[in-house]
């Protein structure tokens, strides 16, 4: 590993450096992570440290000096920094003297293979808190402490801790994860989830966007994997699943709120998709695997929508 200075230069024998603000990782957050072991980790009395968390992400704050790798990438670690690793990552640490930092190993929920808008983050691998640093250290440092404390109190307060670091806007220089969507698919994306009962036209979606309809398409192609009309249609009919397995709701009234309010279509469109009819779908009752509001399906690029 090459080494790093505790002012962030490299010595001559270093490899390619990584701007430290730019590397970030896509984490799950739309629920409370699992708190797994949380304690003081004592470091450095062998000197550099090699391994990886088999499948759990790791939270390190850090009150001293050294240098981090993830593969290719080396980042600088001084006093009043955090890091964030995802689970299956080789990591070498090198220290200069035995240390210690607090540590927290947590485990994420699992997403669909396509997760709908705001289901995943993207976080810093390292952040300086600056002055925020003792104070976080402290809460950390009671938690750990206090082990009679109810769980869901340690784990509401790492769910808070983490979202805080995701306040970080995206980096268009992150060397791992593509750029952030368009700001015209942002803004498409959420107003269609605003307005799924009603009529929605794409030419005017672009329009409240800025951008033209057919840069649009090109645009939420790339992002998405699918048309906007074909996305809207998937939107919708997630949303009367989740309303037909989860609520009482008349099946008309569940049409009209998802904004297919003719039924001969509506339930059309759901046997179409999911081989089977309201009522059926609704006798089947609550479904953990199935496709709801929390989840997204693949939607073909090239199916057609109303």
């Amino acid at each position: 590993m090459d080494k790093l200075l505790a002012d962030g230069k490299r010595s001559t024998n270093s490899g390619n450096k990584t701007d430290w603000r730019s590397l970030q990782w896509q984490i799950p957050l739309s629920v409370p992570p699992e708190v797994i072991k949380a304690g003081l980790g004592f470091h450095g009395r062998n000197g550099n440290e090699r391994y990886l968390m088999t499948d759990l992400w790791s939270l390190h704050l850090y009150p001293y000096h050294a240098a981090v790798r993830f593969g290719p990438h080396s980042l600088p670690i001084h006093p009043g920094y955090v890091s964030v690793i995802p689970p299956n990552l080789p990591v070498e640490y090198e220290y200069r003297d035995p240390v210690q930092h607090l540590f927290v190993h947590f485990r994420c929920a699992s997403v669909s293979p396509s997760p709908r808008p705001g289901e995943i983050a993207l976080i810093p691998a390292m952040q300086d808190l600056g002055q925020e640093f003792a104070g976080s250290y402290t809460q950390m440092e009671e938690m750990v402490q206090d082990l009679g404390q109810p769980r869901y109190r340690i784990q509401a307060h790492l769910w808070a801790t983490l979202c805080r670091l995701t306040d970080l806007p995206p980096s268009p220089h992150n060397p791992l994860l593509p750029a952030a969507p368009h700001p015209a698919v942002q803004r498409v994306l959420q107003q269609i989830e605003m307005r799924l009962a009603e009529t929605i036209s794409v030419a005017e979606l672009a329009r409240e966007a800025g951008v033209s309809y057919s840069y649009l398409g090109r645009l939420f192609g790339e992002t998405v994997g699918t048309t906007v009309v074909a996305y809207i249609r998937e939107r919708r009919l997630q949303r009367a699943e989740h309303l037909l397995r989860h609520s009482t709701l008349p099946i008309k009234v569940i049409a009209g709120a998802v904004g297919i309010p003719d039924l001969h279509f509506f339930n059309k469109c759901l046997r179409r998709a999911r081989g089977k009819s309201p009522r059926a779908i609704r006798a089947e009752g609550p479904d953990p695997e199935a496709v709801t509001e929390q989840q997204s399906s693949q939607i073909p690029a090239n199916e057609s929508g109303r």
